[in-house]
């Protein structure tokens, strides 16, 4: 295993500050966001690094429907099961782009309203995403660094 990126260019991105909701209360967080391309390069999200997650999730209300995903939604929803509880979700493919690379990965579109000040507007799992890049997380340097492998 070689762990030498001194030859690859890497895809950075800073921590953003979020405005979240945290046991009732508005707080201010630093957090590890990506702003990523949905659909089409030019349209950007963001989104929150987690590794914790499997899936890549964003909201059908409004984001789905932005990009046309509820025409295209059959049958019933998933179960998604996090820390937070569940939530139904319909996952459908869809290209995003992480700097100039395209990855077609299942986005699965929870059915629950986004909340502004509660939710993110898309959380990226590892599926595909991590099979893809070595992401490094620098906390001392409020900086994510994605090597595409």
């Amino acid at each position: 295993m070689d762990l030498d990126y001194s030859k690859k260019e890497p895809i950075v991105f800073p921590y953003k500050h979020q405005d979240i909701y945290v046991k009732g209360k508005l707080e201010k967080v630093l957090r590890p966001m990506a702003l990523v391309g949905v659909k089409k390069q030019n349209f950007k999200m963001n989104a929150l690094i987690d590794t914790g997650s499997d899936r890549t999730i964003s909201f059908l209300n409004p984001f789905g429907y932005q990009f046309g995903v509820g025409d295209t939604i059959e049958g019933e929803p998933d179960e998604l099961r996090g820390l937070t509880g569940t939530e139904k979700a319909f996952p459908t493919h869809m290209d995003i782009w992480i700097g100039e690379h395209r990855l077609n990965v299942p986005i699965f579109w929870v059915t629950r309203p986004f909340k502004i000040n509660e939710d993110y507007e898309m959380i990226l799992g590892r599926k595909i995403i991590f099979d893809n890049f070595d992401v490094l997380f620098r906390q001392k340097e409020k900086k994510v660094y994605f090597y595409k492998i």
